[in-house]
């Protein structure tokens, strides 16, 4: 905002107005505002996204609980299973920083659209592989295309929202998230029940890639068509695809050659995995040698160096209870798959509260004083210990439904509004005009741990026979959040 330009804080219509002369959003109709539009089109566009990248654990889930598929006869079906499903996100953080890079060349919203109908095509293909090596390599092309998403929707909600509602905007906006999640979780093993009647068990698992592929294209059309970019944002589709896509060829390729080779040379998933993380880390690397001058404000400075750090154990935690939340409580109450799909979809309904309550928290931290970074160690360290309770009841021999899932939910609440804490503490921090490159290296680091959590906990499980010591890992990974995150030094009136 311009320091000549009235407060946003005085009233509704002046951060609207402000935000209109800014950014090119012309006009209110009624009390729906230009930037509610984009929080709605942009909370549809994160549901079906993440239905098509969370279906993965439920199918998984369902192939070992019914011994099918790419499950049948295998060793160590969980630690399989997690690889299968760490290969969408080491798709997925590649393309986290190059995204967030072509999003301020290109446009955001071009990248949003872009990787929203990409979602769909490979989804669609997703359902229609026949093969462990093929199905691996289109849940990684999905992830290379869904990764082109979250660094520019946080840029655009940042641009569009008037600052007194941005913490809300970044919550409501991923409630589509929780939603997905959501319906992922519980609708995906019914639907599988319901093709198997038809179909047979052994291809019933592609059902959900096919159906769910379809309302994917429709909301991408529907943010290029009603989502009006800001002023400021470019619109290049063609050049912004074709970039996209080579990037996406080179990772592909060296995703599945790493793959590839560590199967054939007999190494376990988490060696797998943790072989995509050292390409990971090489990247990151690479992106630090060239791009360290020009964009050192979003590479070199500290703070934001400790948030990247920070997020890997929020992404680790979303990947463990989204991957494996359905055995975990199968397991414990030995209820099967489709039963225990009803009490797991707390805690997509949980995040669905916890994101805007976030929001709200994260606003209002900032105006009381608290501040943005001791409301997200506040409440990281009481998602830990609602973590931790979980694993006391599990490896008790806990098996209550009910209180199954009162700690799923419990655990859910916090962690969503947590989430959201820490995303608008980063846009405080990000460099101005450089905040989807930002967003990108927070979500590229940060996938670190979505990619080794399903292999980690399937692996612990395989190992120990339960479910007990994984979660107690993450409880301890969410502690070490908050204390990296109380190591953030700058203090502006934004971030504290």
């Amino acid at each position: 905002m311009d320091q000549g330009q009235e407060p946003r804080s005085a009233s509704e219509n002046a951060a609207t107005e402000t935000i209109s002369e800014t950014h090119g959003y012309a006009g209110t109709h009624g009390r729906l505002k230009p930037y509610h539009v984009v929080w709605i089109w942009l909370f549809f566009a994160w549901m079906v996204c993440y239905i098509d990248r969370s279906i993965t654990g439920p199918v998984v889930s369902w192939m070992i609980d019914n011994d099918v598929g790419f499950m049948h006869d295998a060793p160590m079906p969980h630690a399989l299973g997690g690889i299968i499903g760490g290969m969408f996100f080491a798709g997925y953080m590649l393309t986290q920083f190059p995204a967030g890079y072509l999003g301020d060349r290109y446009g955001r919203k071009v990248m949003i659209v872009i990787s929203t109908a990409w979602a769909s095509v490979t989804t669609l293909m997703s359902g229609l592989a026949r093969s462990l090596n093929t199905f691996v390599a289109m849940r990684v092309l999905t992830g290379l295309g869904e990764g082109a998403y979250y660094s520019n929707d946080r840029a655009l909600v940042s641009a569009v929202t008037p600052e007194n509602k941005k913490g809300l905007g970044m919550g409501v906006v991923f409630v589509g998230l929780a939603m997905g999640l959501t319906l992922a979780t519980v609708a995906t093993p019914y639907m599988i029940d319901f093709a198997a009647t038809t179909w047979g068990s052994d291809i019933a698992w592609s059902f959900p890639f096919l159906v769910f592929s379809i309302p994917t294209m429709l909301v991408a059309l529907g943010v290029w068509k009603y989502v009006r970019r800001p002023k400021d944002d470019k619109q290049e589709y063609l050049p912004a695809l074709a970039r996209l896509s080579v990037y996406s060829i080179v990772f592909l390729a060296l995703i599945m050659t790493t793959y590839i080779v560590t199967v054939t040379a007999g190494l376990d998933s988490l060696s797998q995995a943790i072989a995509v993380v050292a390409i990971a880390i090489a990247l990151i690397a690479v992106i630090y040698r060239s791009l360290g001058r020009k964009s050192a404000g979003v590479l070199r400075d500290r703070d934001l160096l400790l948030m990247y750090v920070s997020s890997i154990p929020i992404l680790y935690t979303l990947w463990f209870f989204g991957f494996w939340a359905l055995l975990v409580v199968s397991e414990a109450s030995e209820i099967g798959i489709s039963g225990a799909a009803v009490y797991v979809g707390f805690f997509g309904v949980a995040n669905g509260i916890g994101y805007p309550l976030g929001g709200k928290i994260c606003d209002r931290a900032t105006k009381s004083g608290l501040g943005r970074k001791k409301a997200y160690v506040l409440m990281c360290a009481i998602d830990a210990l609602a973590v931790a309770a979980l694993a006391v009841y599990v490896g008790t021999g806990g098996n209550d439904l009910a209180v199954l899932g009162v700690l799923v939910f419990c655990i859910g609440v916090p962690f969503a509004a947590m989430q959201t804490v820490h995303m608008t503490l980063t846009s405080d921090l990000a460099p101005k005009g450089q905040v989807a490159q930002t967003f990108g290296m927070w979500n590229l680091v940060g996938e670190i741990g979505a990619v080794i959590s399903p292999v980690l906990s399937g692996t612990l499980r395989d190992l120990t026979g339960g479910w007990t010591l994984a979660i107690a890992v993450d409880a301890a990974l969410l502690i070490a959040s908050a204390g990296l995150v109380l190591g953030v030094r700058r203090q502006t009136g934004k971030a504290f």
